[in-house]
């Protein structure tokens, strides 16, 4: 059998060379620029909201607010949306909910009185760079994560997993991971 890898010239092989170096230029850049929180960062373990069960994406079909309401009594709110509810902002710009669900009967209700819609929506990328419509991202898992409860009375993941979750939806940005620590009032030593 052939070989199909193509072989590249001198000229490919250094226009590599230099796009590699410039990529590891700004990324050490960025680590220095970083400093210490780039230290603390890099010790959190990631946590994927989408892999911790079955991910359900539902278009909303009312307010943002009407179906956090709606699932107070049953969920745990997670990612952008437990930092919304616990400190008044967050660090994602889309305006979809995230949850955490012990079961389907929940995402019932909502569909049945009208706040999300009753089928599945194809689109389940959980941070988006295109526009779309605002969806319910509902991880149905078998046991609801440890949680803490936030003015509202909303249950939302604890402090530590809210980090966790950051890292593993946006990755290595320190600019929401320091927005991160001052507002959980996590201390800043190494």
């Amino acid at each position: 059998m052939p070989d199909a890898r193509k072989f590249l010239s001198a000229d490919e092989r250094l226009k590599r060379l230099l796009r590699d170096r410039k990529v590891l230029r700004r990324e050490r850049m960025i680590r220095k620029a970083a400093g210490p929180v780039w230290h603390r960062l890099v010790r959190v373990v990631p946590l994927s909201f989408q892999n911790e069960g079955r991910l359900v994406a539902r278009v909303l079909l009312a307010s943002r607010e009407a179906v956090i309401e709606a699932l107070r009594p049953d969920a745990v709110f997670a990612v952008d949306t437990a930092m919304r509810l616990a400190h008044g902002v967050g660090f994602l710009a889309n305006p979809e909910v995230h949850a955490y669900l012990a079961g389907v009967e929940p995402l019932g209700r909502l569909a049945a009185t009208g706040l999300i819609s009753a089928e599945d929506h194809a689109d389940s990328t959980l941070v988006r760079p295109w526009p779309g419509p605002a969806r319910l991202l509902a991880c149905l898992v078998d046991e609801l994560p440890p949680s803490r409860v936030v003015q509202g009375g909303y249950r939302v993941v604890t402090g530590e997993r809210l980090g966790r979750e950051l890292v593993g939806t946006v990755g290595p940005r320190a600019d929401l991971f320091v927005l991160y620590e001052k507002i959980e009032g996590i201390g800043t030593g190494s």
